[in-house]
């Protein structure tokens, strides 16, 4: 270890881990530690785990055991575990893991240093899981610092039926506006022109205050010098109002990106989802959308296999894709998530058949979201230069507003020299290979 007194942080899971492991990193150099990022190296290795399904509890138990190896080599001192999998399982992970230091649940980052150094006990999971964000510290960026997520809120009250993250994360606490603005022209300060806002429920930000003040929040934001787009993620979609959509319409910062997590179609199995749209819900939402935006960018989420769902079912999520054509489309197979009202639902669809709907489902995105990337070819797009291609430092990727950072993809510029990262440039998109863009620089530098 050539650093007596350094860290190495491992974000798992989505970007709201990512907005923590830099609190959690800014709080590590505030106590005066070097930081380095995806590393299993150095004094003490941080996991900020992911405990929503189980492909992502697996990961983040599979980075946690690779430590503890570590640890047992010599090659480590300490093992640190946070995020949702500690604040979910810690208890049970701390009297089964002895190695691991300290386990410490979604909120308190900016203890870790201190508890780490005088531990009183292996384990600091708050009852109440959210409480505040820890304003006072500085974010040391993860990635870049021309792109940044923001979180405006934490927590979740919809409760849909197979979702644990209320149980994890609690009732939703919104931040309050000053401090977002504050962290906003920070984070503009230090170079971000993209800026990303994110939440368990993006659209009710303010609701636990009695009142939704998301639009007046962005119409602060657009304020802020630096910033060239201004995205929202998570749009539950029963939250999308007139109001907003008025409000996008007239932007010239907010990119028109719809991030609208459906899950289904099917009206009796949104019900047993407890989510709070109907089917024509649905269908007049995406239809209000494309009336008042112009050639808005859809991506949305579904779920196969949930306990219930009928051929017939999963017949109508399938007709519903011929009808409302989306950009991008996830597509999860029901993980059984206990205690998840969900869990206790009669009607388990067998493994089989969840893995062949979702072999169908994934088919049709796919030719939907092929047939969606052919649609840009031809057209030219201002696009924010993320670097080269790992696997072939020839090729530059950029990134137009319709594709969100490290979610969407990228446009492939072949010969194009090595143009500044962070910087934009006028692109033409020139084919479309599946879902993957390729182009070239529109004008000459």
């Amino acid at each position: 270890m050539t650093n007596k007194k350094s860290i190495s942080i491992i974000p798992l899971g989505c970007p709201k881990n990512d907005v923590d492991s830099e609190l959690i990193a800014g709080a590590f150099k505030k106590a005066g530690y070097a930081v380095e990022w995806d590393n299993i190296k150095g004094e003490t290795v941080v996991i900020n785990t992911c405990g929503f399904v189980k492909d992502a509890i697996d990961e983040s138990l599979d980075a946690i055991l690779q430590s503890i190896k570590a640890k047992q080599e010599g090659l480590i001192k300490k093992v640190v575990v946070t995020g949702c999998l500690a604040q979910r399982f810690g208890e049970k992970l701390s009297s089964q893991l002895k190695e691991v230091d300290l386990f410490v649940g979604v909120s308190g980052f900016e203890n870790i240093p201190s508890l780490l150094n005088h531990p009183q006990k292996k384990e600091f999971i708050q009852k109440t899981p959210f409480t505040s964000y820890p304003e006072k510290l500085e974010r040391v960026a993860y990635r870049n610092t021309y792109s940044a997520y923001m979180k405006i809120s934490d927590g979740c009250n919809n409760r849909c039926s197979y979702c644990v993250i209320p149980l994890i994360k609690g009732k939703m606490i919104s931040r309050q506006r000053k401090d977002i603005i504050d962290e906003a022209k920070a984070l503009a300060d230090r170079g971000a022109v993209e800026l990303n806002l994110i939440a368990q429920d993006t659209m009710n930000f303010g609701i636990d205050r009695g009142q939704k003040e998301l639009i007046s929040l962005l119409a602060e934001l657009e304020k802020i010098n630096g910033f060239n787009w201004i995205r929202l993620n998570y749009l539950y979609p029963s939250h999308i109002s007139e109001d907003f959509l008025s409000f996008v319409s007239n932007s010239e910062k907010i990119v028109k990106y719809f991030d609208m997590p459906i899950q289904h179609i099917s009206g009796r199995i949104l019900k047993l989802m407890n989510r709070s749209t109907t089917p024509d819900d649905i269908k007049k939402i995406v239809k209000r959308v494309a009336k008042h935006i112009r050639e808005p960018f859809f991506r949305t989420t579904v779920i196969v296999g949930f306990p219930g769902e009928t051929g017939d079912d999963f017949n109508e999520l399938l007709a519903f894709f011929d009808e409302y054509a989306f950009h991008r489309i996830g597509v999860f197979p029901y993980s059984n998530e206990q205690p998840a009202p969900a869990s206790r639902l009669k009607g388990t669809v067998p493994g089989e058949v969840i893995l062949e709907r979702l072999n169908r489902m994934n088919e049709i995105a796919h030719k939907i979201m092929n047939e969606a990337s052919a649609g840009f070819i031809g057209k030219i797009y201002d696009a924010l230069i993320e670097g080269t291609d790992p696997s072939d430092p020839s090729v530059t990727l950029a990134r137009p507003w319709f594709f969100a950072p490290e979610i969407d993809g990228y446009v492939m510029i072949y010969g194009s020299g090595r143009p500044a990262k962070g910087k934009f440039r006028k692109v033409r998109i020139t084919d479309a290979v599946g879902v993957d863009l390729t182009g070239e620089f529109a004008e000459r530098v």
